[in-house]
């Protein structure tokens, strides 16, 4: 087999298992920011959150069922890097959006120096910021959840940012590379 066809069949086949998850992220972000952040009922913010675990449970199936064996399979550590950067990302967009939503739905889930005029995209913006220094465990501080369920969604980020490290290390070992 061709270095090529390697390379499209790795494509294809990390396409195939991470199409659901890919479309149910997505999905559940456009359903966060433009319907629910608009119906204005208090008790949406625990749809944000449930949406938000339904979100977890599909990443984390993706990582456990389906990428493992990906990795038993691929030879190449540009894979192992695609196959990462996807769970990052898919991991920080997912949360900027519910971030996004919960703002968008009380601005005091949060404290912030975001103006209430503020685009839906300036708004995005920064709470994909906020994920990506979440994530990174950084914590600037310049963002900080207020309410319980904004903490409890940046925990539930922290918590998904270990189980993929923890997830990329206990694998190492299956992972074989080609020189």
């Amino acid at each position: 087999m061709k270095q090529t066809d390697k390379i499209d069949s790795f494509y294809k086949q990390l396409f195939r298992k991470a199409w659901i998850t890919i479309t149910i992220v997505s999905a559940v972000a456009v359903l966060d920011i433009w319907l629910i952040s608009n119906i204005g009922v208090e008790w949406t913010i625990w749809i944000v959150f449930l949406l938000t675990l339904i979100k977890i449970f599909f990443i984390v199936r993706l990582s456990f069922n389906q990428l493992v064996k990906i990795i038993g399979q691929s030879h190449m550590l540009s894979h192992i890097l695609v196959l990462f950067a996807l769970l990052i990302g898919l991991i920080i967009f997912s949360f900027a959006s519910d971030y996004a939503t919960l703002h968008l739905i009380d601005s005091a889930n949060f404290k912030n120096s975001i103006e209430a005029s503020s685009s839906i995209i300036i708004v995005f913006f920064e709470y994909l910021y906020l994920s990506i220094i979440t994530f990174s465990s950084v914590g600037y501080g310049d963002v900080v959840p207020v309410s319980i369920v904004a903490k409890a969604t940046v925990i539930l980020e922290v918590a998904l940012r270990f189980f993929v490290l923890v997830f990329g290390i206990a694998n190492i070992n299956n992972i074989k590379i080609d020189k």
